[in-house]
């Protein structure tokens, strides 16, 4: 198996081999992948940290030996904390990934922190949504939702819907903590959208741009058109232990 490794800020990747085609998310500095096809312009690619799968061009390709692939698995990894970070001539976006310690990085936690993940949402605040997007420049709800829970120490999958089969199921109310997850569903009760729990009545996710709303029992009302955006499905909390 062919592997590579991301050696640009932000890579897009795309749902089919195509300029046109829908983003369904991005690679970020040094993100490692494997390759699970290609054609003459393109390499269809599995990321190893969540296991998704899209399209990037080739031009943005950085080959990675078998090598280097044990030696980067076996170092210890930093994470990007702030917004942005400058490193090595390069302007990094929140949960990029470094292999030594630098400023505005934590070290890749082995233990869950619903405290690092309410701090880490809250600096992204008025970040642009952007669908499939992952970086300070445009983020969906679910990429915001791992990126906080990956710099706090939890490993989620890409998507809502699969983001819900992870943690315990909380009741709505007083039970509620800081750092849980609220999750949306649509007519046909398919998971669509996701947030951070600020509290019982306050709720930090991805809308427009990264933002604060009231949460009550039927989902998201938002404090601009005080109207329900989002109904509510599950509020679950994440395991200390991955």
């Amino acid at each position: 198996m062919r592997h590579g490794i991301c050696s640009l800020s932000v890579v897009p990747m795309r749902k089919e081999a195509s300029h046109e085609s829908e983003l369904v998310s991005e690679l970020l500095f040094n993100d490692i992948y494997e390759i699970i096809d290609e054609n003459h312009e393109w390499l269809k690619i599995r990321c190893l940290y969540d296991s998704y799968e899209g399209w990037i061009r080739k031009l943005q390709h950085n080959e990675l030996s078998q090598e280097k692939l044990n030696e980067y698995i076996a170092k210890d990894k930093y994470i990007i904390n702030s917004p942005v970070s400058y490193y090595n001539f390069k302007v990094l976006s929140f949960g990029s990934k470094i292999f030594e310690n630098k400023p505005n990085s934590i070290m890749l936690r082995d233990s869950f922190s619903p405290k690092i993940m309410v701090e880490s949402a809250i600096k992204l605040l008025d970040t642009p949504y952007r669908w499939g997007g992952k970086s300070i420049m445009g983020i969906d709800c679910s990429a915001l939702v791992q990126l906080c829970a990956k710099v706090a120490g939890f490993k989620l999958p890409r998507d809502a819907s699969q983001q819900v089969n992870h943690g315990d199921i909380v009741m709505y109310g007083n039970e509620i903590k800081a750092g849980d997850l609220a999750f949306f569903e649509n007519e046909d009760r398919k998971i669509t959208h996701v947030g951070i729990l600020l509290s019982n009545d306050k709720i930090i996710h991805a809308s427009g741009k990264v933002r604060i709303d009231t949460f009550d029992q039927t989902g998201i009302l938002n404090k601009d058109t005080n109207r329900h955006t989002h109904v509510l499905s599950v509020i679950k909390r994440l395991k200390s232990n991955n």
